[in-house]
């Protein structure tokens, strides 16, 4: 499947001022200069024009063909199951991480990825349980998100 530039540069647009507009909801540091919200601020709105740029291109580059051709996906299923997961995955994590965990819920979605992408099932348990893992700890020691604990509680 492929999108026009006009397309994606317009939903990266839409995707860039959301994200700058709901980072200053988050709340501001006492006696800080800049808050936590600078960061996402300043990447949504990057975001905005990066998106803009391409849709411009998009605008100027149209020849009048399709917004959007799904003739490349025929046949190939297994990209069409991955492309699914991918986006289904991340959608299932927003209503069931606090449910399941962090690592749970990660190990869950990563590692079906990797098979569905044909990767060896020894190595895709490793590293699906290697990078989540890492990443977990990361977030939550190091950089202290509150990532959801679950029935891991003994992760801490």
């Amino acid at each position: 499947m492929t999108f026009d530039e006009r397309i994606l540069g317009l939903a990266l647009v839409l995707f860039g001022i959301a994200v700058a507009w709901q980072s200053q909801a988050i709340p501001s540091v006492p006696g800080a200069t800049f808050g936590p919200s600078l960061m996402p601020t300043i990447v949504g709105l990057l975001m905005a024009g990066c998106g803009l740029s391409i849709f411009i291109g998009g605008v100027r580059a149209a020849d009048g063909g399709p917004l959007v051709d799904i003739s490349v996906w025929r046949g190939h299923r297994r990209g069409l199951a991955c492309a699914v997961w991918a986006v289904a995955g991340v959608l299932v994590g927003i209503l069931f991480m606090p449910v399941l965990s962090f690592p749970l819920f990660g190990v869950s979605y990563a590692l079906p990825l990797m098979l569905l992408m044909r990767a060896r099932p020894l190595p895709a348990v490793i590293v699906s349980l290697v990078v989540v893992l890492v990443a977990y700890f990361a977030f939550k020691r190091l950089l202290y998100v509150p990532l959801p604990s679950g029935p891991l509680t003994f992760l801490g």
